[in-house]
């Protein structure tokens, strides 16, 4: 039980991590993308990368999302309840919700929703880094 536990956790950073490239990816696109491009030996392995990252940003998330929970139950079994642990659990639950309403809302409301999942997003970095270090 306790490798399922810590494998589902780390599962859920890697697929938090990888969800969580998708504003830094956007990011670097518009702050140095005609630098980028201008190299021919990045072009192409950029675009696949950028590609990749922005097409399955949904799926990460519902991925991490997913994990969580299923750590959540394995860790809550073992060891009960876990402040350090709930926090980042109820903030990757929250923030798939955002995520779901930022993918329907009307554009009036969208802006200021996609604003607060990108705040939460850098919450959950730090909920889970202090879970980690505090769970050791």
């Amino acid at each position: 039980m306790r490798e399922l536990g810590e494998f589902l956790g780390w599962f859920t950073v890697v697929f938090f991590s990888l969800s969580f490239l998708n504003p830094v990816v956007k990011y670097v696109q518009k702050t140095f993308g005609k630098t980028l491009l201008k190299k021919e030996t990045l072009k192409k392995p950029w675009q696949m990368f950028m590609k990749f990252i922005v097409k399955n940003h949904r799926l990460f998330g519902l991925i991490a999302a997913l994990g969580a929970v299923g750590h959540f139950l394995v860790q809550y079994s073992r060891w009960g309840f876990v402040l350090s642990g709930v926090v980042p659990a109820v903030l990757m639950l929250l923030q798939g919700a955002l995520g779901y309403l930022v993918s329907k809302a009307k554009k009036e409301t969208k802006k200021t929703l996609l604003l607060v999942h990108k705040i939460i997003a850098v919450l959950m970095v730090l909920a889970i880094g202090t879970h980690l270090i505090q769970m050791g």
